[in-house]
């Protein structure tokens, strides 16, 4: 008699252990689902943000000789006021051309 009462209360915890592994078990697996699809996500995040960087260095470095060009026409005619426009566009086209070190100085990520 004592056999079968334990018998009894060892299946019982083991429908209840089973039942639950069976609750549990879907949550697991959408949240390993979740994690692989946000890998995709990042990694296509990460794409995007090298691409528009490398765009805003190309630019940067147009800046940069479309300022050193205004310099030589500024300095031949002796006009200030277009050399010192023209020194912000060189240093506005250097900053835009480091734009991806200066963002990882400021501590904002980069891949």
């Amino acid at each position: 008699m004592m056999n079968k009462k334990v018998f009894q209360k060892i299946g019982q915890g083991l429908k209840r252990i089973a039942s639950k592994a069976l609750a549990v078990a879907p949550l697991v697996a959408m949240t390993v689902q979740r994690t692989a699809h946000a890998t995709s996500v990042v990694s296509q995040i990460n794409s995007l943000n090298s691409f528009v960087l490398s765009i805003i260095q190309a630019a940067g470095v147009i800046v940069t000789a479309w300022g050193i060009f205004e310099f030589a026409n500024g300095y031949q005619s002796h006009d200030g006021t277009q050399q010192t426009s023209a020194l912000k566009r060189i240093i506005a086209g250097l900053i835009m051309v480091g734009a991806g070190t200066l963002m990882s100085m400021l501590g904002v990520s980069v891949s």
